[in-house]
């Protein structure tokens, strides 16, 4: 039985007519290649089929959709299928919006989805970069990699090839020479542990350095995600004094956070945003701005604790020393854990005791920027007398340097005793778990028949064990031909020593070792590291030094520009359960994982919209085969097919009742239903039938204000379920997973364990010490004691913007009109570079060079410049000792530098540069811009159905 509906007819999508005929003279009259004038004239007839009428006539149907992609959050699409097209999308309306039910609303990256599925860059068919050769060499011609012209093959070359490279290069250079250049937990990385090994790059992605011996400190960690779910939820948002919000901005990152601190707003609640720059979040909340340059916070915390302790000494009701006492170690002598091995404290260390520097806000004021009236004021806020919510994202923590930062956080909170209370907390808020935290709604069932395996713990028998480089060095470690390693697996892992120490899954550490690699053959799998690792300069030169270079992927991304062989693999909308359509398949589950990462109260379904496009293939397919042309066993990597997954994933959904008394299932599972779905899985009674599930779009808990469900961190136990189902403590709040049991701000195994890797010369203290960072404010002066400027002045960093969720979503023309690729910068800064709105502008440093639009802007702090990242490069090599990315991509302005003590933070926001005008060329807008896989390919090449970028514009008429 097939999850589509084949009552409608096979019409191609869009047929060819005199209009388009004409359109594609048109373009072409005006200098626009072959495939992008078929493309766009396709487009412009597009309409034809996407009319309203196509839905009100009820001509198709509704059909959930996954959005899939990097922002975790996972909102409730619906696309209108006709003929196998979906022209419409709208999102969840299937219930009265409410508080204590709230619909699950799309953002508007979600609801242009269909600009991204049905876009100029998809890949269609296999290609073979055309001078390239296999056997490595002058065979590659490497030399033309990312400008080389591309040329159409069958799959069973495009395989052959890539086997034959893989066997080839195993055989003469070892697994050191296969580099997984993607993420680790991608569909793809299950396949090297089968087949011979690779290396991987392991770093800490989102997290930055907060996830530097989290638990050690006696915070918690979902997983890799470090100090998440601890947070109030959102029932408890409101009965706060103050929210601080610490590098936060849902409001860019469209998460539903924004709901619920309005709604905390509206009953009374004030705000207070901590950051370099006044952001949209922080002005629709109508938050109090605490100035704080890039990369200092620490030295603001440490200025935050002086004036706690002073207003504390002079007046009382500051700190709460019962809780400092009872739940935390290490702030004064007293307190002191068992396995201490010095005397000072953490009250000594702020009081200058050990190190002659009293950490006054007068001393901070000059690292951080911040006036010394705030950082009273803010100590102030942060006692014990009021109700304080400090909530943090991880921006803060995406700096080289920022290892203490967790730890002074949550000293800060831990002095006004902020946790464990109604009104009270600290933790982090993040994508799915933003807005409204705490233990989960809806939860897996822990019966293996419903198990979901993801590429992280697929291959259970590897041919060689998987190397992993560390953080920031990615690129700069595969130029030299070795990296720097401190842990033998993932950062979130460890070496495996000690591990007994610790009654929680804590990484530990090694002493730095020398590790050889020797990339000769990389293979890219959906991840695109050139944008998305820093240092694109070096890793241009990495790419074409290579042997071969093999890309998996939906559109032409950079990284795809630079492979040798192209494999497309089909969208998450992709897939096919009926024969009749031609070859069999279904969609990776949940692609990164995304699938488990959705919102504590609420479960989106999704299903595939249409069959997959071109000769695109699921990608797990493409490795299974590659699995098997190697002569191992793919199920060795892949053990359950996605179609078991998805639908275990559903049907072992478990909901806690609002009594706590138990976990009921979610799903209704008949054996019609069993016999529907070709599927052999329990019968089960649930709260709704699986198919008005997938009709819906979604399941949402129920809630209320006195709901016995609802949370707040480090007091309620977190609840999960045993075999059977039945409500059991998986996490009781207290003692804490650290040595102690308590808090740790002082934390003897943190130093033990990151000093005995060697890298700093300098030793960590087991508290939030303050130590100058690399690449940070103070390198911005050739003479900090004169404040004589550098060459580089200005501090860059990084954020996530509204049109895209890291490099996914760019290529879509409704949000690349909305919101263009600016660089935010200070206008005083920019008034002295002579720079207004709107002018093109170059930001440079030694590492490279970029364009960029100019948006000078009040709000930002002097010195700083903020660069929303994630653009495709648009590379200028007309002099190669000199590329200058006209995209606009960051990337070319960090390298590999690593952080002081954390070598797997990549310090995204790391970056030293200068800006000027630039009076050359005039910038291309990228909604403009042909196809990037337009040039070499034939018009006759592109499918009838195909549009480009522009395809629903004629809905705009």
């Amino acid at each position: 039985m097939s999850m589509l509906d084949k009552s409608m007819g096979r019409r191609s999508f869009l047929r060819a007519s005199a209009g388009a005929v004409a359109a594609m003279a048109a373009y072409e009259a005006v200098g626009v290649s072959k495939a992008y004038a078929a493309a766009q004239s396709e487009a412009d007839g597009y309409d034809k089929v996407a009319s309203d009428a196509q839905v009100t006539s009820g001509a198709g149907q509704w059909v959930p959709i996954h959005c899939h992609q990097n922002c975790n959050q996972m909102c409730n699409n619906m696309g209108y299928v006709v003929d196998g097209v979906v022209v419409r999308q709208k999102t969840d309306d299937s219930r009265e919006d409410s508080w204590d039910c709230p619909q699950q609303r799309s953002c508007l990256r979600g609801r242009s989805l269909r600009q991204q599925v049905y876009n100029g860059d998809r890949l269609k068919y296999p290609m073979k970069r055309k001078h390239w050769q296999p056997g490595g060499g002058e065979n590659a011609h490497g030399e033309l990699r990312g400008r080389d012209e591309w040329e159409r093959i069958s799959w069973d070359e495009a395989l052959t090839y890539v086997t034959d490279e893989l066997k080839r290069v195993y055989r003469e250079y070892g697994q050191n020479a296969v580099i997984c250049n993607g993420w680790r937990w991608a569909p793809a990385s299950a396949m090297f542990p089968v087949i011979g090994g690779a290396v991987y790059n392991t770093e800490t992605e989102s997290f930055g350095c907060w996830a530097f011996q989290t638990e050690a400190l006696g915070m918690y960690s979902w997983g890799d995600h470090p100090d998440l779910m601890m947070a109030p939820d959102k029932y408890d948002l409101p009965n706060a004094d103050n929210i601080i919000l610490y590098g936060c901005n849902p409001g860019w990152a469209q998460h539903t956070a924004m709901q619920s601190l309005e709604h905390a707003k509206e009953a009374g609640v004030n705000f207070v945003y901590v950051g370099p720059s006044y952001n949209i979040t922080a002005s629709a909340l109508g938050a109090r701005w605490i100035r704080v340059r890039p990369g200092t916070d620490t030295a603001f915390l440490l200025g935050v604790m002086y004036e706690m302790l002073r207003l504390d000494d002079e007046r009382g009701n500051i700190i709460d020393w019962d809780f400092l006492a009872e739940r935390c170690v290490g702030f004064t002598a007293e307190t002191m854990p068992e396995d201490a091995s010095t005397d000072e404290n953490m009250r000594g260390y702020i009081l200058g005791e050990y190190d002659g520097v009293p950490k006054t806000p007068e001393w901070a004021s000059e690292i951080c920027g911040t006036p010394v009236e705030d950082i009273t004021w803010y100590a102030e806020m942060a006692g014990k007398d009021n109700k304080d919510m400090f909530l943090h994202s991880y921006a803060a923590s995406r700096y080289l340097g920022a290892e203490n930062l967790s730890q002074a956080f949550m000293t800060v909170s831990a002095m006004g005793g902020h946790f464990g209370k109604s009104g009270h907390g600290s933790a982090a808020i993040y994508t799915w778990d933003a807005g409204d935290s705490g233990y989960r709604m809806v939860s897996q069932s822990s019966n293996p028949i419903y198990g979901y395996i993801d590429a992280l713990v697929a291959a259970p028998k590897a041919t060689g064990p998987n190397r992993c480089i560390e953080g920031n060095s990615w690129w700069s470690s595969l130029e030299k031909g070795e990296y720097i390693s401190t842990s033998e697996g993932p950062y979130d892992l460890g070496s495996g020593d000690d591990k007994t120490k610790l009654r929680n899954n804590t990484p530990t550490y090694h002493e730095a070792r020398r590790m050889p690699v020797n990339p000769r053959l990389l293979f890219q799998t959906c991840s695109n590291f050139m944008q998305t690792r820093g240092d694109l300069p070096t890793a241009i030169r990495v790419m074409r030094q290579a042997d071969t270079c093999i890309s998996l992927e939906i559109k032409f991304s950079l990284t795809a520009q630079f492979a040798d062989i192209l494999l497309p693999v089909a969208a998450h909308w992709e897939g096919n359960d009926d024969e009749s359509w031609g070859e069999l398949c279904w969609p990776s589950a949940f692609g990164d994982g995304n699938g488990q990462k959705q919102r504590k109260d609420a479960i989106l379904a999704w299903k595939p919209l249409i069959k997959p496009m071109y000769e695109a293939r699921e990608e797990k397919r493409i490795c299974r085969e590659i699995i098997e042309r190697m002569g191992y066993d793919p199920d060795e990597a892949y053990p359950k097919t996605n179609y078991d997954q998805w639908l275990g994933y559903f049907l072992g959904k478990r909901v806690l009742r609002d009594d706590l008394s138990a976990w009921e299932p979610m799903l209704t599972w008949t054996a019609a239903d069993n016999a529907k779905y070709h599927a052999d899985f329990p019968e089960q009674q649930g709260l709704m039938g699986f198919d008005e599930f997938m009709e819906k779009g979604s399941f949402v808990v129920r809630r209320s204000e006195g709901d016995r469900r609802n949370y707040v961190g480090y007091r309620d136990d977190k609840l999960g379920m045993d075999e059977d189902d039945n409500v059991t403590v998986i996490d009781p709040a207290w003692p804490r997973p650290s040595q102690s049991g308590k808090l740790e701000i002082y934390c003897q195994f943190k130093a033990d364990n990151v000093n005995k890797t060697g890298l700093a010369d300098e030793p960590i203290k087991p508290y939030a010490n303050y130590f100058v960072p690399r690449r940070g404010y103070q390198e911005t002066f050739a003479n900090w004691d004169t404040k004589e400027k550098a060459k580089y002045p200005l501090q860059a960093y990084t954020p996530h913007y509204m049109r895209r969720a890291h490099s996914c979503y760019d290529n879509m023309p409704w949000t690349q009109e909305a919101f263009r690729n600016p660089v935010f910068m200070n206008a005083a800064d920019a008034a002295e570079r002579g720079i207004k709105a709107g002018d093109t502008v170059m930001c440079f440093n030694d590492f490279g060079k970029m364009l960029r639009h100019a948006q000078p802007l009040e709000s930002m702090m002097p010195g700083t410049v903020a660069i929303p990242h994630g653009v495709h490069s648009v590379l200028d090599e007309t002099n190669p000792d000199d590329i200058i990315d006209r995209g606009g991509s960051e990337q070319m302005l960090s390298d590999g530098t690593q952080s002081n003590y954390f070598n797997q933070v990549d310090g995204y926001n790391s970056l030293l540069i200068d800006i000027k005008k630039y009076d050359g060329e005039a910038l291309e807008e990228d909604y403009e811009r042909a196809p990037f896989l337009a040039a070499g390919v034939d018009a006759e090449d592109t499918p009838a159905y195909v549009a480009d970028k522009s395809v629903v514009y004629a809905e705009r008429r």
